[in-house]
């Protein structure tokens, strides 16, 4: 170790003095230049508008409290601003419900971008036990993954594994037994086999493909029979099924932990609505998303796993109900567009209809403090599970909750209304 001495002659040297002092002088600059910035990194500079930001996150984060809210997670350009914890732990996987979906859709991109399939080919040439039906012989990819395959949603052949474990009076337990009550009416048990993916080859038509979004599980039921086939065919790519293809192209990647992945007896794993994920893990795939399907490295830098071209085309409208792309939930901001357009079922009866418009409202987000429509993205699951990503605002933001009566009355707009309060300075 070396040690300088000071002699008092060099403690007399007015050289020295000068020279110490503009040493300490460059460092004082230094350090009052880096505070800023290392300040601006987490929210803003200004302590003014950051004690601002953090009453605005607050309030969002107590009104989802009110309507039986378990977490909130805010990131901002990346960057973890806000998280809050109500009866819940930071380490705790929470259910995401209906929120799994939106893996399909993204994943689906990443078979496009593999050659493993196009969006337009007809499933009957996988599932070629649909060739002779006049009905599923027209059904496509995209109508699969828009919910207009026109398949019966069949809610009733894929009841919820271990029901009995619900608590009697919860939604869940109250949806369980209302499917049960479908099972007997619509006759649907004899598909219940236990393997979810070749009982969804079984489903029934209930419209014509393409005419008509119908919300339930069956369509993904059928894309991971399909997917599964298609990665068994070939040897190129480390997965034959799409749990592993999952893993493969998106998980691991990207980083995310799985806290649980619900399966059937066959092992096949619950795509509609059986994933199980931290708040941080799912902002992770709501990053990447937002990042247009690139990730950032360890040296800064970005990496691009899915094309973004590729993953644009999960937030095009679809032709049967505008407020919804492929597997996403859209907040659509061409009312004049729209309003020549179907939300729901055309044909069916009136609960059918009525069931259809109720779901395309849970995609309603409406505007910011300006008075202009937001560019929106969302996942939601049963118990307002909710995952936003707003590209303009540079946002992802998780929500947690249980599922119960009061639950029902959340209401998105009114939630992001002082996050996007809090960044509305910063809109470009």
């Amino acid at each position: 170790m070396n040690v300088m001495f000071l002699s008092r002659t060099t403690l007399h040297d007015p050289i020295w003095w000068i020279q110490t002092m503009r040493h300490f002088a460059i460092c004082a600059l230094v350090f009052l230049l880096a505070g800023p910035l290392l300040a601006q990194d987490q929210t803003t500079s200004d302590p003014k508008i950051e004690s601002k930001r953090q009453d605005l996150f607050t309030a969002s984060v107590d009104y989802s409290k009110r309507y039986s809210g378990h977490a909130v997670l805010i990131q901002h350009r990346g960057k973890l601003v806000f998280e809050r914890y109500d009866d819940w732990g930071q380490e705790t996987p929470h259910m995401l419900a209906s929120g799994t979906k939106s893996f399909s859709g993204v994943l689906a991109m990443f078979a496009v971008q593999d050659r493993l399939l196009t969006l337009d080919e007809r499933v009957c040439e996988t599932i070629t036990e649909w060739k002779e039906d006049p009905k599923k012989s027209k059904i496509t990819i995209r109508h699969l993954l828009s919910l207009s395959s026109g398949l019966e949603p069949a809610d009733a052949a894929f009841p919820i594994r271990n029901a009995g474990l619900l608590p009697k009076n919860s939604i869940l337990s109250q949806r369980q037994q209302r499917i049960a009550r479908q099972d007997q009416s619509q006759g649907l048990s004899k598909l219940a086999t236990g393997n979810w993916f070749k009982d969804a080859v079984e489903v029934p038509m209930k419209y014509q493909p393409g005419e008509n979004f119908d919300y339930g599980p069956s369509h993904f039921y059928a894309f991971g029979e399909l997917l599964n086939r298609k990665l068994q065919s070939q040897s190129a790519i480390q997965a034959t099924s799409f749990e592993a293809y999952a893993k493969l192209r998106i998980f691991d990647p990207i980083g995310i932990q799985i806290g649980r992945w619900g399966k059937d007896s066959a092992g096949n794993v619950n795509i509609p609505g059986g994933l199980m994920l931290t708040a941080r893990n799912w902002a992770k795939f709501g990053q990447f998303v937002l990042q247009q399907g690139s990730i950032e490295q360890a040296d800064g830098s970005t990496k691009e796993l899915l094309s973004k071209d590729l993953l644009k085309q999960c937030f095009v409208p679809s032709s049967a109900n505008p407020k919804y792309g492929l597997t996403w939930w859209l907040n659509s901001v061409d009312e004049q567009a729209d309003s020549g357009r179907n939300p729901g079922p055309a044909q069916g009866n009136f609960r059918d209809r009525i069931r259809q418009q109720a779901l395309s409202r849970e995609a309603d987000v409406g505007t910011d403090s300006n008075q202009e429509p937001m560019e929106v993205y969302m996942a939601a699951g049963l118990g307002k599970q909710r995952l936003f990503i707003l590209p303009k605002y540079d946002l992802v933001v998780v929500r947690f909750a249980e599922p119960s009566q009061q639950g029902n009355r959340f209401n998105n707009g009114e939630f992001l209304k002082p996050i996007v309060q809090a960044f509305d300075s910063e809109k470009p």
